[in-house]
C-alpha cells in the first residue's frame, strides 16, 4: 500500500457521509507484506571469477565484484555500482547517483542454499531511509565455481521492514489531513477542489472525492495533470484496507493493509 490516502464528499446532506467516512478513515495504517504471483519471472544474477553480472536487470550489465565503483548506463537512478563479497554466503551492491549512494542491498542466502533475502536501504526515495526485505526462492543453480548468490531466483513477498509508509489520516470539518513518515503530507477539502501535495517529487497537488461511506479516491496530480488515482475501500470491520493504484498508462496494481492505532 503506498503512503498516500484521501477522503471527499460528493455533497453535504442532513446526514453526510463524511460523518460516517470519518471514523472509518483515521488513524495509522500500515501497508502489508506483498506476495508476488508464483509464475513471475525469475531474477538471474551470477557470481563468479571476480565479476557480478545481472542478467535480468533493466538493463543488463557486468561488473568487477571488487568492492570499488565502476561506472554503469542506462539507468535512471545510478550511474555506477560496486559489489563486494562479505563471505560464502553475503554479498553487498551499492548503486550511486553522481557519487551518493542511493541504494544499498544486502543479499544473504540460507544455509541450505534455497532461498535468499535482500535488504534494500533507499536513500533517494523520502528525506529518511526507506528499507524493503524481500524474500526469493531458488529456481536454478548458478555456473560450477560461483558464489552460492549465483543463479535463479524468484522473488516471492516483500515488505517496508522499518515502516516507513504508515500513513495517517484525520478528518476536521471539512478537510482531511494525511501524513506519513517520509515526510510527505497534504489537507484537502472534502469537495473534489486541487490542494497543495506536500513533501513529494512526484506530485504537486491532490483532490479527493467520496465514493461511497467506505471508500474513496484520490488523484494525485503533476503541474495540474492526473499522474495516479488511488482507489481507498475500508473493509467491514473498519481496521482492513484494501487499495487499487492506477498510474492512468495502464500499470495497475493492488495491495492490502490494516489500520495499527
Amino acid at each position: 500500500m503506498r503512503t498516500r490516502n484521501v477522503l471527499v464528499v460528493m455533497g453535504l446532506l442532513a446526514v453526510s457521509p463524511l460523518g460516517m467516512a470519518q471514523a472509518v478513515f483515521n488513524g495509522t495504517w500500515r501497508p502489508n507484506s506483498q506476495t508476488f504471483s508464483p509464475t513471475r519471472n525469475p531474477d538471474v544474477v551470477e557470481l563468479v571469477g571476480g565479476f557480478y553480472e545481472c542478467q535480468t536487470c533493466t538493463p543488463p550489465y557486468k561488473i568487477k565484484a571488487d568492492g570499488e565503483d565502476q561506472a554503469v548506463s542506462g539507468n535512471p537512478r545510478y550511474d555506477a555500482l560496486s559489489v563486494r563479497v562479505v563471505d560464502d554466503r553475503t554479498a553487498t551492491r551499492v548503486a550511486k547517483q553522481r557519487g551518493k549512494t542511493v541504494v544499498e542491498t544486502k543479499t544473504t542466502v540460507s544455509l541450505d542454499g534455497t532461498t535468499k533475502t535482500d535488504v534494500q536501504t533507499m536513500y533517494d526515495m523520502a528525506p529518511r531511509p526507506v528499507e524493503i526485505t524481500t524474500h526469493s526462492t531458488r529456481v536454478s543453480a548458478g555456473p560450477q565455481g560461483s558464489h552460492v548468490v549465483s543463479g535463479g531466483w524468484r522473488m516471492t513477498d516483500g515488505d517496508v521492514s522499518n515502516h516507513a509508509e504508515d500513513t495517517i489520516f484525520q478528518v476536521s470539518g471539512n478537510t482531511l489531513s494525511m501524513s506519513d513518515r517520509m515526510s510527505r503530507s497534504f489537507s484537502a477539502k472534502l469537495d473534489g477542489t486541487d490542494a497543495p501535495y506536500n513533501g513529494s517529487d512526484e506530485f504537486t497537488s491532490v483532490s479527493l472525492k467520496v465514493i461511497d461511506k467506505n471508500t474513496i479516491e484520490e488523484s494525485d496530480k503533476k503541474d495540474g495533470k492526473v499522474v495516479k488515482i488511488s482507489l481507498w475501500s475500508v473493509g467491514s470491520d473498519g481496521k482492513t484496507m484494501h487499495v487499487r493504484f492506477d498510474d492512468t498508462h495502464g500499470h495497475v496494481q493492488e495491495q492490502d493493509g490494516r489500520k495499527v492505532e
